[in-house]
């Protein structure tokens, strides 16, 4: 007998109800960075250090970055005890991906014994830790598991998990997740920043802005519909195919018969994604990201094949300037990651207007290009605000702005207001990438 669609969609929202964690993620906005734990050890070696000396030192400089969370794949349960303890000990915030646990594995797909064995020990291992935010079963999940995911994530509560279960998706399986699972994050990875005549993406500086934009409208209307929760994985990093070899300042080099699939992205781009996000609704973020590969590979093939035109490998040496994440393997840290500092520190101090922000019901601005904005109400603090962005990463801009009604805008990053011209625009100076919270002084409290 076939149950109509409005029974099962019933059968399924009891289900998803059944088991639901007893903690959630209300109110909460992660400012992270993923860090693969596999580079720990070969970091640590590399710099002639014990290794939770090593990740002390890192997490002391994530601080000092405003990084108030991390996302760890590959960590073993048995040094997830003292990674959470070190975490928490610094206030910070923890998202545990487990080696043991990733379910894109072709032998543990449905191997419910295994897992639940499992997920016993890691839930066990973290006992009441408050570093633990949510818990990750699995990167970038398709599609086609999406039920079986589901299946996970709903056992996994069974076994006594009292945090959210989350998954990080590619731009392509984000919607199937947000619709279709009870996972209460909607979290894509979005790497919009392709090397130049790159067929495989977008490879122009402007085409790459637009992608990024409209797959982070994607998530955040998709978690709105669904009552979710937006998180994005914004690129820092970039991809080398073929060799390539740490420089002596730990940057990368192309070396002849290598190619560039993504870029890294600048530091103006750097900042534009943060403020790109938020202004379409993002609440977290978590930077892909933190440490740099462990090893170069100057003895790799050169490329062959046929997803890139043979044109676009190198024949000479080229300098990239970045080591492919966040930090280089001696932990100096990189141009980009000292404006993720910057940018984390502004939205710090936002973030009792931003973390139960909704869309508003109507935009408060209209904005000229090169200028963006998305327009939004804190229902706690009873407050209407628009997010406003510089959509150009290469110069700063005095972004033009009209006001829907008539009414001056205080800047919440500078205090300053914003006086509205005799022909009613607002000018808002903002740099190459640049974003700001512009709230109606009208409502302004104080």
């Amino acid at each position: 007998m076939r149950l109509p669609a409005i029974a099962l969609l019933c059968i399924f929202a009891a289900a998803c109800l059944a088991q639901q964690p007893t903690a959630d993620l209300t109110g909460s906005f992660p400012l992270g960075v993923y860090w693969p734990w596999e580079r720990v050890g070969p970091g640590a070696e590399f710099c002639g250090l014990d290794k939770w000396d090593y990740v002390e030192r890192c997490l002391d400089d994530m601080q000092a970055h405003n990084v108030d969370s991390l996302w760890v794949v590959n960590l073993g349960i048995a040094e997830l005890p003292d990674l959470a303890q070190r975490v928490a000990a610094r206030e910070m915030t923890l998202v545990p991906a487990l080696g043991e646990l990733h379910y894109q594995v072709d032998w543990r797909r449905n191997n419910w014994e295994y897992l639940e064995r499992e997920s016993r020990r890691a839930i066990e291992a973290a006992g009441s830790s408050p570093a633990v935010l949510a818990w990750a079963l699995c990167d970038e999940p398709r599609s086609t598991i999406v039920e079986e995911m589901e299946t996970f994530r709903g056992k996994f509560h069974e076994w006594g998990a009292t945090q959210p279960a989350v998954v990080v998706t590619m731009w392509h399986d984000t919607v199937a997740y947000a619709d279709q699972s009870g996972f209460p994050v909607v979290c894509p990875d979005i790497y919009p920043f392709f090397s130049a005549g790159n067929p495989n993406g977008p490879n122009t500086p402007a085409a790459s802005r637009a992608w990024y934009r409209r797959h982070c409208m994607v998530a955040t209307e998709a978690a709105a519909r669904n009552g979710k929760t937006p998180w994005v994985m914004p690129q820092a990093y970039h991809e080398v195919w073929g060799p390539w070899s740490y420089d002596e300042q730990q940057d990368a080099v192309i070396l002849p018969g290598g190619l560039l699939h993504w870029r890294p992205p600048t530091e103006a781009e750097m900042r534009w994604q943060v403020w790109a996000a938020v202004a379409a609704g993002m609440k977290g973020f978590f930077w892909f990201c933190y440490g740099a590969p462990p090893a170069d590979s100057p003895e790799a093939k050169p490329y062959e094949g046929t997803t890139f035109p043979p044109s676009m490998a190198v024949t000479e040496p080229t300098e990239l300037g970045f080591p492919g994440a966040l930090i280089r393997r001696d932990l100096e840290t990189t141009p980009q990651y000292e404006v993720v500092g910057e940018v984390f520190g502004a939205l710090k101090a936002l973030l009792p207007l931003l973390a139960d922000a909704v869309p508003a019901k109507q935009p408060l601005l209209e904005v000229e290009p090169p200028g963006w904005t998305g327009a939004f109400r804190s229902p706690a603090a009873g407050r209407d605000f628009a997010v406003v962005v510089n959509d150009d990463t290469e110069r700063a801009q005095e972004v033009r702005c009209w006001a829907v009604r008539p009414t001056d805008f205080r800047d919440l990053r500078t205090g300053n207001v914003i006086r509205r011209g005799e022909d009613g625009t607002l000018v808002v100076p903002l740099g190459p990438g640049d974003g700001t919270v512009l709230e109606p002084v009208a409502q302004d409290a104080g």
